[in-house]
């Protein structure tokens, strides 16, 4: 550029133009020594942390020597500074590693994988000491997927496996003393076996550790005892206190019920909290100790002070023994009657009916199983000529001898009779109440629904003129005396429908009696036995109007479904309700009949409990039973009133002031009926319902009033206290 060629301003503009470069260049300067003095800082911080890092931190090359190595990887194998340790290994398969496989495996998996975490293996120190090492290495790759180093860190672990290497021998020296003790062995986590020992697979008549490791304890316990071994360890694992020592009855693999002895205690197992317990087979012992307790007391407890008559008849029929009760009630010694054949021409001197008893007890000697029991009642002959009626209840051994227990029900009989007759009458009266009260349900229903529609047409007719004065004040009583007539008219028909399932009830319990006589008597043909079944559903479906549709429910889930529409229908109450219990349990019943189990139940306990407060239902097994319970953390029922609580009628009228609670909510039926046609139905269905309460301890009779809302009670700070202070749980038990 010739600058003599330029004008003025050119020269001016060109000498601006280099002062913005020289501007550029030394901004660019500045920033440069900026970011110089960053990664200086940088390089710094990271190289602290590589000098000073606890764990050794090295890059190798694909081929086994170190690039680069921190302090601390140095120290770990033994070398006084990194360059020593780079310079020294030159081949790291076979100078580091004791095993070289071990390299070319780690090799491999970094091959594979890229990366490898907690890789252990054992290496030489620089004195040529063993020390364990565990590796963290991945590979790093350059563009073309070619590892170009290793990097990564070392962790000494040799501590570490030493600990663990004295565990494994004590554990080892353990377990040979208890593999070999005399006593079974059993080392539980919670509920399950988590190692037994061979005395404890003997004991029980296993064949392999397999069968009985990883299975509830409850697997080896007799059926009898289930109940209590399962709540002694429900005790346990809650942290309560449970005896140190105990017996139960066991059961083997074959199925043999044995006796066993149990001492247990908490301890510490591989970190964790668990329960030794040391099991000894005292079966000859307690059989021992039966046999000799039996034979002392035979006599002396079940026959000389027994408030029935007893006698004992060898195989070929003779009377062996007579109990003081048996002579006092017939009047005959053992001299009198010796054997069978002489009691039955004494007892029974009537021709006919003596053939009678001897078919009887003819066919029950050959039907009736060893121990099992089979009632029968006659009516026998004293020695004064007087007749009473015996309850017979025969035994027979598996010796073949016979022991039969003779009671005196006569007055129960005629006890019984008068009540029927009583009954009758009674039946007779209801009849003519129930016909009255269905006659003024009848005739209160019509004129109330006039009135009823009147009121609203006055409402409207008011709604559409203008007047002077308010007459909501008059109508407004008079809708509120309407609405308890309404109210009087809807607990008439629930007593009228629940007094129909009474005398159905009644009914199908007379026809009930009346089978059993007839059965007793002779063998009913199938057709008889058939028109007898049909007459009793068609009695149950014509007196109380229903059907049974039986089916196999599962219960847990029935429950729940059922709750999801009654949690909706009480939200306005904030109660929680909790659901618990085990599933697969299955029951054969109506499924309206539970329907109106489950939903009566809670409704219930929702009346009967203040708002912010609690329901649990829970479903179970026991045994052969099934249960269902719904507790409430209410009120409670005081004990004068319990006695009460199944015969209708019965409410508690402290729960009508509870704060959110409407009148009649969920049409529960409000007076008790629901809890009657419950234990109704329970004899017409084959289930039990049973109630058990603790009144609140500060409002201790039907007078006290309860608030009706925890936040409002003078006693209760929160809902846990009113939990404590009382409530009721209501159990239905169902056949399995």
């Amino acid at each position: 550029m010739n600058y003599e060629d330029m004008t003025k301003d050119e020269l001016i503009k060109e000498l601006e133009n280099l002062n913005q470069c020289v501007f550029q260049f030394e901004k660019s300067e500045a920033e440069l020594r900026q970011v110089e003095s960053a990664l200086r800082q940088a390089e710094e911080k990271y190289r602290n942390i590589f000098e000073n890092a606890a764990e050794g931190i090295f890059q190798t090359s694909p081929e086994g020597r170190f690039i680069s190595a921190n302090p601390s990887l140095a120290q770990i194998h033994g070398y006084d500074s990194p360059e020593e340790l780079i310079n020294s290994i030159t081949d790291m398969a076979n100078q580091l590693y004791v095993n070289p496989e071990d390299r070319m495996r780690l090799a491999k998996i970094l091959h594979e994988r890229g990366a490898v975490q907690n890789f252990e293996v054992q290496m030489y120190r620089k004195n040529r000491g063993l020390h364990w090492i565990s590796i963290n290495v991945k590979a790093v790759k350059d563009k073309t997927d070619k590892t170009i180093y290793y990097e990564g860190t070392m962790l000494d672990i040799t501590q570490r496996k030493m600990t663990e290497k004295e565990l494994k021998e004590s554990e080892e020296r353990y377990r040979t003393a208890i593999e070999h003790s005399n006593d079974g062995v059993a080392i539980l986590q919670g509920n399950i076996n988590q190692y037994v020992n061979r005395r404890f697979i003997e004991m029980f008549e296993y064949d392999r550790y397999e069968e009985i490791t990883g299975q509830p304890i409850t697997k080896i316990v007799h059926p009898d005892d289930f109940e209590k071994v399962t709540e002694i360890n429900r005790r346990r694992q809650m942290g309560q206190s449970v005896p140190a020592s105990y017996e139960f009855k066991g059961i083997t693999k074959k199925g043999r019920a044995i006796h066993i002895e149990v001492s247990a205690t908490s301890t510490t197992f591989r970190g964790e909290q668990v329960y030794l317990a040391y099991l000894r087979d005292v079966t000859e012992r307690k059989i021992a100790e039966a046999s000799l307790r039996n034979e002392r007391n035979r006599f002396q407890t079940l026959t000389e002070n027994a408030p029935f008559g007893i006698a004992m008849i060898d195989k070929t029929g003779n009377f062996t023994y007579i109990n003081p009760k048996f002579v006092e009630i017939f009047g005959y010694t053992l001299r009198d009657v010796p054997n069978g054949k002489t009691w039955f021409k004494k007892a029974y001197p009537d021709n006919n009916y003596r053939k009678q008893v001897i078919a009887t007890w003819i066919d029950d000697i050959k039907n009736v199983r060893p121990g099992e029991k089979k009632p029968r009642i006659f009516d026998v002959t004293c020695k004064d000529n007087s007749v009473i009626t015996i309850n017979f209840i025969p035994v027979r051994l598996l010796t073949g001898e016979h022991i039969i227990s003779f009671e005196n029900i006569t007055e129960r009989i005629q006890t019984h009779n008068a009540l029927i007759k009583s009954h009758k009458e009674l039946e007779s009266l209801n009849r003519a109440k129930t016909k009255a009260v269905n006659h003024i349900s009848h005739e209160l229903k019509t004129p109330l629904a006039v009135i009823q529609g009147n009121i609203r047409i006055l409402k409207r007719k008011f709604r559409d003129i203008s007047l002077n004065f308010d007459y909501e004040t008059l109508i407004k009583p008079i809708e509120k005396n309407l609405e308890r007539l309404l109210d009087l008219s809807r607990e008439t028909d629930e007593i009228f429908n629940v007094s129909r399932e009474l005398e159905a009830l009644v009914i199908l319990d007379d026809l009930d009696r009346l089978w059993g006589k007839i059965e007793m008597l002779s063998d009913v043909p199938t057709d008889i036995r058939n028109h007898w079944e049909a007459l009793k559903d068609w009695t149950n479906h014509h007196l109380s109007g229903s059907t049974q549709n039986y089916q196999p429910i599962e219960l847990f889930p029935f429950v729940r479904s059922i709750m999801d529409k009654i949690s909706q229908l009480s939200s306005h109450r904030n109660i929680n309700i909790n659901v618990e219990g085990e599933s697969f349990l299955f029951i054969t019943i109506d499924p309206a009949i539970l329907r109106d189990i489950i939903e009566g139940l809670v409704k219930n306990a929702i009346e009967n409990t203040p708002d912010g407060g609690f329901i649990e239902i829970t479903i179970e097994q026991k045994k052969d039973k099934i249960w269902l319970h719904v507790k409430d953390y209410g009120i409670g029922i005081t004990e004068e009133n319990q006695q009460y609580i199944f015969d209708g009628l019965f409410h508690t009228k402290e729960t009508d002031l509870y704060s959110s609670k409407k009148p009649y909510d969920f049409g529960a039926g409000g007076k008790g009926l629901d809890l009657l046609r419950m234990k109704i139905n329970g004899r017409r269905f084959g289930f039990d319902i049973s109630c058990k309460s603790k009144r609140c301890i500060y409002i201790p009779t039907d007078q006290d009033i309860c608030p009706g809302n925890i936040s409002m009670c003078q006693y209760c700070t929160s809902p846990d206290d009113c939990k404590k202070s009382g409530g009721s749980v209501f159990s239905v038990s169902f056949s399995a």
